[in-house]
């Protein structure tokens, strides 16, 4: 019975320190990321990525996945109650990217954004040059081709994979490139 009180005790202190960090968890977050009535304020001042990635994860539930070697870089960003979705696209534009895809719940609802590509916006004479360069649209056979890769991901190679993600990324809107977008974000983020 001793040895029982003993450890009641020095397990106390132990189980009430975790209740406290897990309650003040969200409160942690809020002088950068507040949601209120489904509406995000963002507060970022020359904050490292990764940080304000997983400040707005913890308050908005909103998983982005970005390149690893941006994850380095900081931000700077101040919204005032914006809509979610608006808000993750000034975040990833902030950041330096204007290719990804959102991944929507069932109801219509989106809940992550993925990063197409590992190249942050480049300087505007080279992005004029890709404009030149003729791009042409996704035709059946290769439509079918990506989509049986991206069906094998988790098999293929990382060039294989930048290969299918500079496609997405220069590919035209359509339809088929939507499809294979969302796909894509699947992958990414090991969804069924």
């Amino acid at each position: 019975m001793r040895n029982y009180l003993i450890v009641g005790t020095l397990v106390a202190p132990l189980a009430a320190t975790s209740a406290l960090a897990q309650s003040s968890n969200d409160d942690f977050y809020r002088p950068w990321v507040d949601i209120k009535n489904g509406e995000v304020s963002v507060a970022f001042n020359e904050t490292p990525v990764r940080f304000a990635l997983d400040a707005f994860h913890a308050q908005t539930g909103f998983h982005i996945v970005i390149p690893p070697s941006t994850q380095t870089q900081t931000v700077n960003l101040r919204l005032d109650r914006q809509p979610v979705e608006p808000a993750v696209r000034s975040l990833l534009s902030t950041i330096g990217y204007q290719n990804f895809a959102l991944v929507y719940d069932q109801e219509g609802r989106p809940h992550s954004a993925v990063v197409l590509g590992a190249k942050p916006i480049e300087s505007a004479a080279s992005v004029a040059a890709d404009n030149n360069a003729a791009v042409t649209p996704l035709n059946s056979e290769e439509r079918d081709r990506l989509k049986k890769e991206l069906d094998r991901w988790t098999e293929l190679k990382q060039e294989e994979r930048g290969r299918i993600e500079d496609r997405l990324r220069k590919a035209p809107p359509s339809d088929d490139r939507e499809i294979l977008v969302r796909e894509y974000g699947r992958q990414i983020l090991g969804m069924k």
